[in-house]
């Protein structure tokens, strides 16, 4: 399998995982943010989508300190490289909403 095979075959596979990891974490009130809201509100005692951000930024770092503390045959660096990469993109989509929420304050 090629680099590009690779790399499309992983995002067909993080799809998957994101559905189902989303239908544990979203809460039982439909909130997409749940988690990221929670841990925001308990850290900064607010919930934006700049804090929520930050809290997901916690969350990679955790990922980060156990791939740094481990060799690339880490017995679970691939969970925690797959994390990181959904983390990422759900950031995408807080900056996206944090973006569309500026336009409609100004």
């Amino acid at each position: 399998m090629g680099f590009k095979d690779f790399v499309l075959g992983k995002f067909d596979k993080l799809k998957t995982k994101f559905k189902l990891k989303h239908e544990q974490y979203k809460g039982s009130n439909d909130d997409a943010l749940a988690n990221f809201r929670i841990g925001a509100q308990l850290k900064y005692g607010d919930a934006s989508y700049e804090n929520m951000y930050e809290t997901a930024k916690d969350y990679v770092r955790k990922h980060i300190a156990y791939i740094e503390s481990h060799n690339i045959m880490g017995k679970t660096v691939q969970d925690s490289l797959t994390d990181i990469a959904t983390y990422a993109v759900i950031m995408l989509y807080m900056r996206k909403c944090a973006e569309q929420q500026a336009q409609q304050e100004k």
